[in-house]
């Protein structure tokens, strides 16, 4: 093999090394604006996540690929949003008490990792980090799962906008980069 050969090559790998080893970056290089003025709100998404809306009731969802042809639950960031029945405060801090209220009463071995206040576009919000498991289903075959779901709650216009995270407890690290970025971009608007 000449020499110049042995550069091509070397050359090569090293182009794939580098492409290989950025593919877990998110940058916003790769990413697509979701705008919805029905919803209330703009994201900046993954340009190979796809993407469901529906303004009637509130909600979009941007979801991961498959991260193989056994992966059973695809990881998910979904924007909701409701709109309270009273304003202020104690409306807010009264519907994200029952919010998480429903989750430790409904959810199996629901476990509660962490909580923070913290800011959504700016405005004041409240973040869960909790753990729960899945029941196997029989009919489909998936078998018990181990979840993790980060829920960011915030308060804008008479709407309450929940962002929620959710993926399998081995996923949950590898896709929270591209959550984190998705949520830095967030915007209300209006």
């Amino acid at each position: 093999m000449t020499a110049r050969k042995k550069m091509l090559i070397a050359a090569i790998l090293a182009v794939l090394l580098t492409l290989g080893s950025g593919c877990h970056k998110a940058t916003l290089e790769n990413y697509k604006l979701f705008r919805s003025t029905p919803l209330g709100f703009s994201i900046e998404y993954p340009d190979f996540w796809t993407k469901e809306s529906d303004p009637s009731e509130g909600i979009a969802v941007f979801v991961t690929p498959a991260e193989g042809y056994a992966d059973e639950h695809l990881e998910s960031l979904s924007v909701q949003r409701f709109t309270l029945d009273a304003e202020g405060e104690t409306a807010f801090n009264d519907y994200v008490k029952g919010y998480v209220a429903d989750l430790e009463s409904t959810l199996k071995n629901y476990k509660l990792v962490s909580e923070t206040d913290t800011t959504l576009d700016g405005q004041p919000a409240y973040q869960i980090v909790y753990e729960s498991s899945t029941d196997a289903d029989e009919e489909t075959g998936e078998s018990e799962s181990e979840m993790r779901f980060m829920h960011i709650f915030a308060e804008w216009n008479g709407q309450v906008y929940v962002l929620s995270y959710i993926a399998e407890f081995g996923s949950y690290s590898y896709f929270l980069t591209y959550v984190e970025q998705m949520i830095s971009t967030f915007q209300f608007l209006g």
